[in-house]
């Protein structure tokens, strides 16, 4: 995938990642999570790490471009 570059005095609020805890992030760990309980035992929870990460890139990262980072500060001499 192919993502457009840009210059650090170009970003704007748009290419940078934002997100609520609560209205982003808790509906994914939850849909990743499995719950299981048995008698005697309790109750268990699994989450499923590799599908949170894959869900968190899809909705976070692949939308945004890439930021141009290099020296701040150059002296030619």
């Amino acid at each position: 995938m192919s993502h457009q570059t840009i210059k650090p005095a170009a970003v704007t609020s748009a290419h940078l990642i934002c997100y609520d805890h609560e209205h982003d992030l808790m509906p994914l760990v939850f849909a990743n999570c499995h719950y299981s309980f048995e008698m005697g035992v309790g109750s268990k929870i699994e989450y499923d790490f590799v599908g949170l990460e894959r869900q968190l890139m899809d909705r976070l990262l692949y939308s945004k471009s890439k930021i141009e980072i290099t020296a701040f500060l150059e002296v030619i001499i």
